[in-house]
């Protein structure tokens, strides 16, 4: 049987650096920066709060769009943003370091995880290997290593204040829990939650191993409280508002749209199979031996799940909602592998086998391969975007592509924009991250995380479900009153000129015949460029916007100006050229 789990059976000042077995940990390291390699991008949410955080750096303060208008809070990472700022400030390439700092945080964790198990709670270094190995090596624990997002700062921190307050030698570290506790709450809008739920879980710990001192979770909640305090004061003084426009834009959902999240959940279990064991590794969780600290840790490990559940799930892929509780289901596999190899004749033998087996199983959709059928996960569809499911590889493969293109349309719009536009140029658009951050145009955004009229709207209870995050969605007809400088966006490249011309014109006629009642046809007039860098495969590139009339022009001369120009490029090829520079 293996030993009780005694929170306080390690004492720091007394342990020396051999203990850690940094080399074994180097080698079960190498597999996961392999992964983390493979996935490394930036996807395209991230771009919005570089946005926010050039804008600081330039002393324009906190805020996505600049004007007179009170700042919005489009943004729900505090603290990620800052850092970004710092970046920014220094003009360093913030798509290189933030998720650099991203995936410095992955390791960090990593290292802990297996410093808890094999030091800590005395598993041994062959089980801890086994364990640290299958998380290192599992696709969204190394996918999210990168992204651009604070998903892995994230996880990190609500580890560290889980040790803080749980695992420290001699009782909670007040200051140490303090301090991780109070960076969590501001990293994102949704941590001081969860750390008051790691002071609940906390308590109860301390409490059921015989530490009955309330004055070090006293002090420790004047800490956080009063931190978060002065921080929610700043808040709401700049932007105004009680709580952040993201929430807005994504809460007060029908209730039916739960399922949404349950089928979120379903397709990630269902992809990696290995959050199976979650099942029977909380049940070696909570055998007598490892209380109170098993029902906690096995608490954390089921809590994202259900979070995920509740906030009806994400649209990005393998996922990212679970990540922050991943260190906990692998406590909880590290006592099942303990425990089977203990139980077993040869167990040490047959429990290797079943780590690899993990460790193999979980990470084979990073090659896109899957022990359940397609068929079966798309049972679960929950891209409302898509008309089916997309496999999560395919999901995080189409994101990346996405912020690839994506960025080339904002840094077009950027060089077309500063040939004529005013300051204050106006777009409507969805993609507010890539296309945000390098066109810095003035964004109508069509889901509200940076338009907080579209963020206020309240959904009908038989609304259809969108895509997770997308669900307040509204059309061009919500911010016609508001006369946007840029109604459409087009990018496209061709072999030829003629394609290209009948590829505008197509484009134009689609403009006339999708907003019928709203008079686009008297108010906006196409506009065709070609962009002076061809695609990677050689194709002339062209950006075609629908852009205001200006003041007194008439609509039908200005349409057959449009018409002349296509027909020219046409039969000479002749058509304006805009540079695009990759400077901000």
């Amino acid at each position: 049987m293996s030993a009780p789990v005694e929170i306080t059976a390690v004492s720091a000042p007394a342990i020396g650096i051999r203990q850690y077995h940094l080399g074994v940990f180097v080698l079960l390291w190498l597999p996961h920066a392999y992964l983390v390699r493979r996935f490394w991008f930036v996807t395209d949410d991230a771009f919005i709060s570089f946005r926010y955080a050039r804008n600081l750096a330039l002393g324009n303060g906190l805020r996505y769009n600049l004007g007179e208008h009170v700042p919005v809070e489009g943004y729900s990472n505090f603290l990620w943003v800052l850092v970004a700022g710092v970046v920014e400030f220094l003009r360093a390439d913030v798509t290189f370091w933030m998720p650099l700092i991203s995936a410095a945080c992955g390791t960090v964790l990593l290292f802990l995880v297996f410093d808890l198990l094999q030091r800590r709670l005395s598993l041994g270094l062959h089980i801890a290997s086994l364990a640290t190995l299958a998380l290192g090596f599992y696709p969204p624990f190394a996918l999210w290593s990168s992204s651009g997002l604070e998903t892995m700062p994230f996880a990190l921190l609500i580890f560290l204040t889980f040790e803080r307050l749980v695992l420290r030698a001699g009782g909670i570290g007040v200051v140490g829990a303090g301090v991780c506790g109070l960076l969590t709450a501001l990293i994102r809008v949704e941590g001081i939650a969860w750390v008051l739920v790691l002071a609940v879980l906390a308590f109860g710990v301390r409490r059921r191993a015989g530490g009955h001192r309330v004055k070090p979770f006293v002090l420790f909640l004047v800490i956080l409280l009063t931190g978060y305090a002065a921080y929610f004061g700043w808040r709401w003084t700049y932007y105004e508002a009680l709580l952040p426009n993201t929430l807005t834009a994504k809460s007060g959902l029908p209730l039916s749209y739960l399922w949404r999240g349950l089928d979120y959940v379903a397709v990630q279990f269902l992809t990696f199979l290995t959050p199976f064991l979650l099942l029977p590794g909380t049940v070696f969780g909570l055998r007598r031996g490892r209380r109170p600290l098993g029902p906690a840790i096995a608490a954390l490990a089921w809590a994202f799940p259900a979070y995920a559940i509740a906030v009806t799930g994400d649209f990005m892929a393998m996922g990212r909602f679970l990540v922050p509780g991943l260190a906990f289901g692998t406590v909880l596999l590290a006592w099942m592998l303990s425990d089977l190899a203990e139980r077993w004749i040869r167990g040490r033998a047959y429990v290797t086998l079943i780590g690899v087996a993990v460790t193999v199983i979980g990470a084979l959709p990073a090659w896109d391969y899957h022990l359940v059928a397609d068929e079966v996960r798309a049972r679960f569809h929950f891209q409302g975007n898509m008309r089916t499911q997309l496999s999560e590889y395919a999901q995080w493969q189409y994101q990346r592509r996405n912020v690839e293109a994506w960025t080339l349309r904002g840094r077009a719009l950027r060089a077309y924009a500063a040939e004529g536009f005013a300051p204050d140029a106006s777009m409507v658009i969805g993609l507010i991250g890539a296309v945000g951050y390098y066109s810095d145009l003035f964004i109508l955004d069509v889901y509200g995380l940076v338009t907080p009229a579209v963020a206020r709207r309240e959904l009908p209870p038989d609304a259809p479900r969108s895509s997770p995050g997308h669900d307040k969605g509204v059309g061009l007809e919500f911010f016609m009153d508001q006369a946007p400088t840029i109604v459409r966006v087009g990018l496209f490249a061709e072999d030829t000129p003629q394609a290209a011309a009948s590829r505008a014109r197509d484009w134009a006629d689609a403009l006339r015949r999708n907003w019928p009642t709203l008079g686009i046809q008297q108010r906006y007039v196409p506009d065709l460029v070609r962009l002076d860098q061809p695609a990677q495969d050689g194709r002339l590139q062209y950006l075609i916007v629908g852009r205001l009339l200006e003041y007194g022009v008439d609509w039908r001369q200005a349409w057959a100006e449009f018409a002349e120009s296509v027909d020219r490029l046409a039969a000479t090829g002749e058509v304006p050229v805009v540079t695009v520079s990759h400077e901000l």
